[in-house]
């Protein structure tokens, strides 16, 4: 797809999600260098040393690696949104609407992008996700109405 425009996750949020995934790696690596200088039977002996390097590791090595490429790709052809785990493409024959979801919580809401495909399902982008506290969150609306414009234009 020939992709012209880029949008990342919500202001600064990419980059506190690649510094919270490199502390928490960090955390872990210097936890496997203080039991590794104590010798390799504390991992034999007491594999329950494992679960806090697994807990703060495996997050924080997928947050540090794919935080720099969240966001969305949009031009003439279609969109590409790169999420936490995995990339979606879309054809903009294949995308109906482009509309603000809300996603209600109990301290505050988060406004989403949401696209209602053609075969009458959608496709929320979290990770351009807005939190907001009883308001519709003005960068969600923005890009919302930026990508079903660029859906319009393509039509």
């Amino acid at each position: 797809m020939d992709m012209r425009k880029r949008k990342r996750c919500a202001g600064g949020s990419s980059i506190t999600y690649f510094l919270l995934g490199g502390a928490c790696l960090l955390v872990a690596v210097v936890m496997v260098t203080g039991m590794a200088a104590k010798g390799i039977r504390i991992w034999a002996e007491n594999p329950e040393y494992l679960i806090p390097i697994l807990i703060l590791g495996v997050p924080g090595a997928v947050l540090t690696f794919r935080a720099p490429v969240f966001g969305v790709s949009y031009g003439p052809t279609g969109l590409k949104y790169s999420g936490l785990l995995r990339s979606r493409s879309y054809a903009w024959a294949d995308i109906r609407e482009v509309q603000v979801a809300v996603l209600e919580g109990r301290v505050y809401s988060s406004d989403v992008p949401e696209l209602v495909l053609a075969s009458g399902g959608t496709d929320q982008l979290h990770m351009l996700a807005g939190h907001s506290s009883g308001r519709t969150n003005k960068r969600v609306k923005r890009l919302v109405a930026e990508l079903e414009a660029a859906r319009a234009a393509a039509s």
